[in-house]
């Protein structure tokens, strides 16, 4: 037998030789080859074999014996606990993924405390042979199995020994992956062995926490526990990368657009010299300008828009509530309130267009969850409403937390659901019952966001077309411009807008979405033929 070379050769073997003991090449009872023997007939190193037999080991098939070799044992003693796989299973491939984010986490930690100077040596010695091996991802193993063996703990070290056997699921995504982005790989680990041999467990925990999030992304995976890149990191220590700039040449959308057409979702950013992000954030947006927007606008010919509060100016409205101001009848706004803001202040937001209040439940925002329903009551008497941002897959009682609540509810960006988990996922179907019900509005948006495909994003499309045949009157389009810290490729405005033609043919619930809906949230006054749509050349650069 000959092992193939592309992959990784102690997997390989270790999956060859359980093929033997399950088919009973080896029965119960039998010595294997010895490793001598074991790599003259393979051709491979000790190494390897070893690594093959730590595999078997940790899944119950053998055990070793002091100086008698290693042997195979019962099938009743064999570990009832197993992990199954088949190619191309992205959802077993998170599950996979999200229990190697809690165990190899916890290891560096420990490892950061506990690591000898001989495993450090031997870190850094792999990291010195990962630079420039035909193979980073069999190195890359022995690494994560070397920081293991540093947390001094011998059932965590087996236990990755048995996930790696395990895991093939991802080898040729991250052999890909990696091949393109081993400078990364570098970084990653050369951040991991310097927070280890400093000792210091919480910044090992958020290095090896950032390096398991990119390798996730490079098999597709997205919203990872989560959609917050940041969560390892704290106020002492901001970690904002800054993000790119939108497509500056956004193309005329294919699908008609009907007069008083509504973008539900923008954001403006002015330089940080002029009005300061705040420093708990996550990420550093580009300038945006108001004018830059309308431009936009003019392009994809939109009537109107929606800005909203982002994430990294807290609760300081004043860039949104200047938008307002320069941006007139054509604008709404969603801005991000304390619960104890006083009244006059929201009659004043309310004068220049606010209409809702946004809760950032996903990344940092300075609103808790314990927030909602206190925010809720205060914005009743105004008729506004609450925007909520969350992962519907990992908020917990949904229609408890929201479908009682004394003002409307609009969700961003279809719930931002991870589409692999599809739309018979049981937080998704808590979204749809309650949208069926008309407690709550949906933004058909962010498809950009939570797809591990490029444009059109078909991973996304029955989450959409679910939405559309639930309940399409509560239904919103939104554009998200100009699209900050994005995991994936820049999209272009007019393809997002296109979007909603690709998920419904029907013009008349195009218009619904497009108009209806949002002059019915929103309060927009009727449009009259003939009403310019275009931008407003009066309008400053901000």
């Amino acid at each position: 037998m000959t092992l193939r070379k592309p992959t990784i050769l102690s997997n390989e073997l270790a999956g060859a030789l359980e093929a033997q003991i399950r088919t009973g090449d080896y029965p119960a009872g039998t010595k294997l080859p010895s490793e001598a023997q074991l790599c003259a007939r393979y051709g491979i190193s000790r190494n390897v074999v070893r690594e093959a037999l730590a595999r078997l080991k940790s899944s119950g098939l053998v055990e070793s014996r002091q100086g008698a070799g290693v042997f195979v044992l019962s099938a009743s003693a064999h570990q009832s606990f197993r992990i199954v796989t088949s190619e191309g299973d992205r959802l077993a491939l998170r599950k996979l993924f999200e229990l190697r984010l809690e165990v190899e986490v916890a290891a560096a930690s420990m490892a950061a405390r506990r690591r000898q100077s001989e495993q450090l040596i031997r870190l850094e010695q792999l990291l010195l042979v990962l630079t420039d091996s035909p193979q980073p991802l069999q190195i890359e193993q022995q690494m994560q199995e070397c920081v293991a063996e540093a947390s001094g703990n011998e059932y965590l070290s087996g236990f990755l020994a048995y996930l790696n056997g395990a895991d093939r699921l991802a080898d040729g995504f991250l052999t890909v992956w990696w091949s393109q982005h081993r400078a990364d790989l570098i970084r990653h680990w050369q951040q991991i062995i310097a927070a280890i041999r400093l000792g210091d467990p919480d910044l090992a925990r958020r290095e090896y926490w950032r390096y398991l999030l990119d390798s996730a992304e490079g098999c597709g995976i997205r919203g990872l526990q989560g959609w917050e890149r940041t969560r390892m990191s704290n106020l002492a220590e901001p970690f904002a990368p800054l993000c790119a700039a939108p497509d500056a040449m956004p193309r005329r959308p294919r699908l008609p657009i009907p007069l008083g057409a509504c973008d539900c979702h923008m954001h403006v950013f002015w330089p940080e010299l002029q009005r300061p992000f705040t420093p708990h954030r996550s990420y550093t947006p580009p300038p945006s300008s108001l004018q830059d927007y309308m431009r936009v606008m003019d392009k994809l010919g939109l009537s109107r828009a929606v800005v909203v509060q982002p994430s990294v100016y807290g609760t300081d409205n004043h860039v949104t509530l200047e938008t307002l101001r320069q941006g007139g009848d054509r604008f709404r706004g969603v801005v991000v309130i304390d619960p104890d803001t006083p009244m006059n202040e929201l009659l004043r937001m309310h004068a220049l267009g606010v209409r809702g209040v946004r809760i950032n439940l996903l990344f940092k925002s300075g609103v808790a969850v314990s927030d909602v329903r206190t925010l809720a009551a205060k914005v009743a008497p105004l008729g506004w409403h609450l925007q909520i941002l969350l992962d519907v897959s990992e908020f917990s009682d949904i229609e408890a937390s929201l479908g009682r609540l004394p003002v409307p509810v609009v969700i961003d960006h279809m719930g931002h659901l991870p589409p692999e988990f599809g739309p018979q996922h049981p937080g998704f179907v808590s979204m749809l019952r309650l949208l069926e019900r008309g407690q709550l509005w949906v933004k058909l948006s962010g498809a950009e966001r939570i797809s591990a495909d490029r444009w059109p994003y078909i991973d996304v499309r029955p989450l959409a077309e679910t939405l559309l045949a639930t309940n399409p009157e509560r239904l919103l389009w939104a554009s998200d411009w100009p699209h900050t810290c994005l995991p994936g490729a820049m999209p272009n405005d007019g393809d997002l807008l296109d979007l909603l033609g690709l998920w419904t043919d029907n013009p008349a619930l195009q218009h619904r979405v497009l108009v209806d809906n949002p002059a019915l949230l929103y309060g927009f006054e009727p449009i009259e033929q003939g009403q310019p749509v275009g931008p407003d050349e009066k309008v400053s650069t901000l």
